[in-house]
């Protein structure tokens, strides 16, 4: 603004009349030098607007689905027997599948891979309960290498889950475009969400990706070349 103050001025000043009442006196050609240069500080905003609207051109529009929110409920006398959006978490009982392996549910996947001795791998993996399972994987030995390849050992579990279980990636392709948000109290705030306490909610951001894998897959994509 303090620099556009002058040729401001300048315009609100009629020709012949000095800027101010002490200034230069205006002139047609003073006017004109006045309008050029918010003219082309126009145009400058336009043509940086047109290459922001280029560079973003994948930006999704429209007004985005609220997100669905995956709560970590216990069910005393079991499971609904109607599927719903609980089959999305991480402890429902889909045998997976992984590395040549069969695990309950990807829980007992991830916390029996993250164990540094084969005896530990395979009590975590006999476990009957999800609350067993992070109880006996919370105190076994971690691989030394676990914090480098957990995410990559979470997104194959995944992926085998809802590959292997056709219905389960039926509703996780319902979700639409919708964020998923992955809260709870019982998996560390590294995999969920956690409202304004923070929280990274990896898991919610890979089950947004396979869906999205998965809708790739079954997407008819015209091969150009």
């Amino acid at each position: 603004m303090d620099r556009q103050d002058r040729p401001l001025r300048i315009l609100t000043t009629d020709i012949g009349h000095a800027v101010d009442g002490d200034g230069p006196v205006v002139t047609e050609e003073m006017h004109q030098g006045a309008r050029d240069y918010f003219a082309e500080g126009d145009a400058a905003v336009e043509r940086a607007e047109e290459r922001q609207a280029v560079r973003y051109a994948d930006e999704p529009t429209g007004v985005p689905q609220p997100p669905v929110v995956l709560h970590e409920v216990v069910h005393p006398n079991g499971r609904p027997a109607e599927l719903g959006a609980f089959v999305l978490r991480n402890d429902y009982e889909a045998p997976v599948t992984y590395g040549g392996r069969t695990y309950p549910t990807v829980l007992h996947g991830y916390w029996a891979l993250s164990a540094a001795e084969p005896a530990d791998h395979d009590r975590i993996r006999a476990c009957a309960t999800a609350r067993e399972v992070q109880d006996t994987g919370g105190r076994a030995a971690r691989r030394t290498d676990w914090p480098a390849v957990r995410l990559a050992v979470m997104a194959g579990l995944l992926r085998a889950k809802f590959d292997q279980h056709p219905r389960l990636a039926e509703i996780l392709l319902a979700t639409g475009e919708a964020g998923i948000h992955y809260t709870g109290f019982s998996e560390a705030p590294f995999w969920r969400e956690d409202g304004p306490r923070g929280g990274h909610n990896w898991t919610g951001r890979l089950l947004e990706l396979i869906r999205s894998e998965l809708r790739a897959a079954g997407a008819d994509f015209d091969d150009p070349l």
